[in-house]
């Protein structure tokens, strides 16, 4: 009997490609809202530290010139803020596509794999069958022969 061979091997390959890059964006994504967490925590704790000073400054005098520039750092700091969380919501958005592009590619590449399995029983039974059928025409046979001989 001929060798198994699996018809839809290249697609497999295809689609085990397709799983290993969907997988590597997933990572690379991850990273991506990690990277963002970090910079929105730094840019909260800036606008924290600058809120802080400011209320601690209130029980000082403050020259005018200084209350400006101040507020105008506040003012970054909570444009900065807000962009980060920009940020880190198109991050979290980026990163939910991205696992639902690796599960519809491993579920592609396991069920492919159910059709190999599948495949591969039918042809070890084809196999077998053979086998058995060949060995029961030998069986025959030398029943045949035995009894002409008798």
């Amino acid at each position: 009997m001929k060798r198994f061979r699996f018809s839809l091997q290249s697609v497999a390959t295809l689609r085990a490609l397709k799983e290993l890059r969907a997988r590597e964006n997933l990572a690379a994504s991850i990273r991506a809202v990690e990277q963002a967490l970090l910079a929105h925590a730094k840019a909260h704790t800036q606008r924290e530290d600058l809120e802080g000073m400011l209320r601690a400054g209130r029980s000082t005098l403050i020259r005018a010139g200084e209350q400006v520039a101040f507020l105008g750092a506040l003012a970054a700091a909570n444009l900065a803020e807000a962009a980060s969380r920009q940020a880190l919501a198109e991050a979290g958005t980026q990163r939910d596509h991205r696992v639902t592009e690796y599960h519809e590619a491993a579920r592609d590449l396991k069920s492919l794999a159910k059709l190999e399995t599948r495949a591969r029983e039918k042809h070890r039974l084809a196999r077998e069958r053979e086998e058995q059928n060949a060995l029961d025409e030998r069986a025959g046979l030398a029943s045949r022969a035995a009894a002409t001989l008798t």
